[in-house]
């Protein structure tokens, strides 16, 4: 998620996400910059938030497969800035694509990657997070004058997920790509019956 020159020493500690791609992923990572000059995270939506694991992260890895094989691809669509009041963390709403992502998540959190998650799972893209909280309100207001400003693509298609790794400088690596290579599904075929009868 994020990038750095010198990363640190891994730690047990993973996420699985998704990239914002292209243009809209270039404008929100310098938006993130421009809110909080510190950041170095790559914009993204988390399907899985940080957590640790009990079992070697290839047992993970096999898990995250193995959904990706069944999983359809499918639309994410970007509503407004928000903010969650506990946290203060400044984020972007999403209007389509919440009902896969919770399923998603309700599928890959189990077995391996099972953990006791300190908020609801609420499918967002941050903005801005670890800030001097004296500043909320500002960062805010900047935050939805930019967003409102950006004319390119507010959706995009969701076909695949990085597995990522944290290290001890907070830096977090990519360790593997899985595809969602799940296919539609077919429309239920009508008997001769039926289908004669819809001629009438």
């Amino acid at each position: 998620m994020g990038s750095c020159s010198v990363p640190c020493g891994p730690i047990n500690q993973y996420a699985l996400v998704t990239y914002l791609p292209d243009e809209l992923g270039s404008f929100l990572d310098q938006m993130r910059r421009v809110l909080v000059q510190s950041c170095n995270a790559r914009s993204h939506l988390s399907l899985l938030p940080p957590r640790s694991l009990k079992v070697p992260p290839s047992k993970a890895e096999l898990q995250i497969q193995s959904t990706g094989d069944v999983t359809q691809p499918f639309i994410v669509k970007i509503g407004g800035v928000a903010m969650f009041p506990e946290t203060s963390v400044i984020y972007l709403e999403l209007l389509a694509g919440q009902e896969e992502l919770d399923s998603l998540h309700r599928k890959l959190s189990t077995d391996s990657l099972e953990f006791d998650e300190p908020f609801p799972f609420h499918p967002h893209i941050t903005l801005a997070q670890n800030f001097d909280l004296g500043t909320v309100a500002e960062r805010f207001e900047i935050a939805k004058a930019s967003w409102n400003s950006y004319a390119g693509p507010r959706e995009f298609l969701l076909d695949r997920v990085v597995f990522v790794q944290n290290t001890e400088n907070n830096c977090w690596m990519d360790l593997r790509t899985f595809p969602l290579k799940g296919l539609p599904h077919a429309a239920p075929r009508q008997s001769s019956e039926s289908q004669l009868s819809q001629t009438f």
